[in-house]
């Protein structure tokens, strides 16, 4: 028995899921030894909770949500799209992964203008913040360092699909701001690479 179907009998047995997806790294076929098995499954059950333990080796991580949220098309099961289904005991599964293919050709709700401004705002608040190197300013370095991944895609009306398939797209849609990335997170990178990729993402500042 392989580790995905061993995987579906555990969540039956352990939390009754009638329908569950693979998803992530083991799905898409480039795990390593150290990737985690993420699953999502559907039960008759009041609210959503995650199961995050060790398993036969492996990360096992998975949520288990309620049996309505297969009729929902809500942006976090975008991860579930190109999954690996093993179990749809009910007959569910194409209904929620057709309303999530939609989903992911409609694309995201545009940013407002008002939000969109303040995360640029923000953006350059936080560079002015940062230079007073002090160790709130190195934690703030590394925050705005997470969320201006985040933010090239939401200020440009894109999915943001996590850190390895954003960099993938960036690299193969955007190579100078995948560059300024890789300057900006390169150990020892100065004030100046952070600099220009907050100008790479946000643009110039809005004052």
């Amino acid at each position: 028995m392989d580790l995905a179907t061993a995987a579906a009998a555990e969540m039956q047995r352990v939390h009754g899921v009638h329908t569950l997806i693979l998803y992530g790294s083991r799905a898409r076929g480039d795990a390593t030894a150290e990737s985690d098995l993420d699953l999502a499954g559907f039960a008759d059950v009041e609210a959503t909770y995650r199961d995050a333990r060790r398993w036969r080796g492996v990360v096992l991580d998975a949520f288990v949500y309620p049996t309505a949220l297969t009729a929902s098309a809500d942006p976090d099961f975008l991860k579930l799209r190109g999954g690996r289904l093993l179990l749809d005991d009910r007959g569910l599964a194409a209904g929620l992964l057709a309303r999530l293919d939609e989903l992911d050709r409609a694309g995201p709700t545009p940013l407002p203008e008002p939000e969109a401004r303040m995360r640029r705002v923000w953006a350059y608040k936080m560079l002015a913040r940062i230079g007073r190197r002090d160790v709130e300013a190195q934690y703030r370095y590394h925050w705005l360092l997470y969320q201006l991944l985040e933010d090239h895609f939401a200020l440009r009306g894109a999915w943001y699909r996590g850190p390895r398939e954003a960099f993938a797209t960036l690299r193969a849609t955007a190579p100078a701001t995948h560059a300024a990335f890789a300057r900006a997170l390169a150990p020892g990178a100065d004030a100046d690479a952070l600099a220009a990729l907050v100008e790479h993402v946000v643009g110039p500042d809005p004052g």
